[in-house]
């Protein structure tokens, strides 16, 4: 039998190893942001890992929010049809939005009723044909 001695020996155990596994997580955050880039792209190369794209953390002013789901739509793809697909597609296509050149010249286009011949600019044009056939 479990005595609320035992009991409260085990919740001070738990809580002081969360506790000290919060810390840890704390200053390996303090560590890495103290890096200069060079070194954190070097770690991230032995790591095997690609450096962070810091395009799917900025604000686009709406693009994927607004311009990308109306983008789909002329091409015939249906909003869930990246998620189906595979794993990434959508994120893929949000990140090519965010970055696009054309932003101004997408709005313009789709204020139009435009035709996929008519928004072969967009650098995602090729991956919603792919999708529109699939």
């Amino acid at each position: 039998m479990t005595t609320l001695r035992d009991g409260i020996h085990a919740t001070a155990g738990r809580l002081a190893h969360s506790m000290a596994a919060a810390w840890r997580h704390l200053r390996e955050q303090q560590d890495w942001r103290h890096l200069d880039p060079d070194e954190r792209e070097a770690r991230l190369r032995d790591l095997g890992l690609a450096r962070l794209d810091l395009s799917l953390f900025s604000d686009d002013g709406g693009s994927t929010r607004t311009q990308l789901p109306r983008m789909m739509a002329v091409f015939g793809v249906d909003a869930m049809t990246p998620l189906v697909v595979g794993n990434g597609v959508k994120r893929d296509l949000e990140r090519v939005c965010t970055g696009c050149p054309f932003k101004a010249r997408c709005a313009r286009v789709l204020g139009e009723a435009p035709v996929p011949e008519a928004c072969g600019f967009c650098p995602n044009a090729a991956t919603l044909e792919a999708l529109a056939r699939h």
